[in-house]
């Protein structure tokens, strides 16, 4: 089974999250892809920072007590990534890197803001990229509105839904959007997992959406019991910090169960 590796924030766990050094860290370490996310500065530059939807306190991702929306890109470009010396990157640092390698690069907005969206496919059409990239959020009421959006400003663009409940039906919330990749998300404990112990219904609906055209992935993934997990329902890529570790869990397993 051929499983990809897609790096959550560039793969965190192996260069700082959303520098240009994490997209090269992960080509180098043979990912599959690379996400990251996008917010606007004062003067509407769109930055690569990881901040809560719809917040602008940068203080945990750079160190920076100034909100990002009293910033302009002059001031945020001197910005560090919390404890390395990487910059602060722009959206176009990203989708040139993805143009230059041909790498697939998954784009997260962090805002609703009317004009977030339509700034960052104004660069995807300006690096010529539409190819390469998938706009992704998580299925919540504002965040999977943003998918409709990307779709309707240009047809040809994938999306990604995270889906964090493990009740709703997977094809609906799927066609629901128009989304081409569901995205099974937790965050250290498997919830989706214990579900499907009282349920057994997980290797049904992933079947189901496999057999509609849509790709299933999961994670974040941390450890090999999740990458078990994954590997034995039909899961086809997994969100990592760290790829080359998964990487020798998924051979390891496979080793084991001929998987």
């Amino acid at each position: 089974m051929n499983i990809q590796l897609l790096a959550h924030r560039g793969g965190m766990g192996r260069a700082p999250e959303n520098t240009l050094a994490s997209f090269k860290q992960a080509l180098s370490d043979g990912a599959d892809g690379f996400e990251c996310d996008v917010c606007l500065t004062q003067d509407k530059q769109p930055v690569l920072i990881h901040v809560d939807f719809n917040r602008d306190d940068i203080r945990e991702a750079t160190g920076c007590t100034t909100p990002l929306s009293q910033l302009n890109w002059k001031e945020v470009r001197q910005l560090k990534s919390q404890n390395s010396n990487e910059p602060v990157a722009h959206l176009d640092d990203a989708l040139r890197f993805a143009r230059e390698n041909q790498m697939p690069c998954f784009v997260e907005p962090k805002s609703d803001t009317p004009e977030l969206l339509p700034i960052i496919i104004e660069r995807i059409h300006h690096f010529d990229v539409v190819h390469l990239v998938s706009i992704l959020t998580f299925y919540f009421k504002k965040q999977k509105q943003l998918l409709v959006e990307a779709k309707r400003l240009e047809p040809q663009l994938q999306t990604s839904a995270i889906l964090i409940n493990p009740m709703v039906n997977y094809l609906k919330a799927a066609t629901e959007i128009d989304a081409n990749r569901i995205i099974f998300g937790w965050n250290k404990i498997n919830h989706f997992g214990i579900y499907n112990v009282f349920t057994r219904s997980i290797p049904r609906q992933v079947d189901e959406l496999r057999a509609n055209g849509i790709i299933v992935e999961a994670g974040f993934i941390l450890t090999s019991q999740d990458v078990a997990w994954a590997m034995r329902n039909g899961i086809q890529g997994l969100w990592v910090d760290d790829v080359p570790y998964i990487r020798n869990c998924v051979k390891q397993i496979t080793n084991e169960t001929g998987a």
